[in-house]
């Protein structure tokens, strides 16, 4: 998988607001939830790993 740069100021479209859109909504996540960022982190890496398996 090709390293993804999330610095506005290098990356844009689709990528960038993606990156913005998944942020946001771990925020809100983890206020609902109380939950710490290691549980979001835990969250997103069963999300990928289920996407490796399974494919979308």
């Amino acid at each position: 998988m090709p390293s993804f740069q999330f610095d506005d100021t290098e990356t844009s479209g689709i990528w960038w607001s993606t990156n913005v859109s998944i942020r946001d909504l771990c925020v809100e996540l983890q206020g609902d939830t109380s939950c710490d960022e290691n549980e979001i982190v835990e969250l997103l890496r069963s999300i990928a790993k289920s996407i490796e398996e399974n494919g979308l």
